[in-house]
């Protein structure tokens, strides 16, 4: 039997790889979110979904401020693209030429609720 390789952003649910390692359920966490705290900047601003190639070496408060830093003054794909640039930078400062996959979402909250006021 052939074995498909290790892919990760593809292998939740993916239960023929569970002998090698990979696990099949993923960790979920339900939050809800009321629009009028994140337009006062009382809630979360940012919902942030990534790969751990990005976890590994960046923490969550460093992804919030590089997001936000880049949000400010370029568009979202921008500011999500220099999160993935950090963390390459600093697989490659880490690990040499190898890295894990890198993903990653980054939504802004305050933006997505102004989008359905209106």
């Amino acid at each position: 039997m052939t074995l498909p390789g290790l892919a990760m952003a593809r292998s939740i649910g993916d239960h023929l790889v569970g002998g090698k390692g990979v696990i099949a359920k993923p960790e979920v966490k339900e939050v809800d979110i009321d629009p009028a705290a994140n337009m006062a900047a009382e809630g979360p601003q940012l919902l942030v979904m990534a790969s751990d190639g990005v976890w590994e070496f960046i923490d969550s408060q460093e992804a919030v401020d590089i997001l936000q830093a880049n949000n400010a003054r370029a568009s979202a794909t921008e500011a999500v693209t220099k999160l993935i640039e950090t963390a390459a930078h600093q697989w490659r400062k880490e690990e040499g030429d190898y890295r894990d996959d890198i993903t990653a979402v980054c939504i802004n909250l305050v933006e997505l609720f102004k989008r359905g006021d209106d």
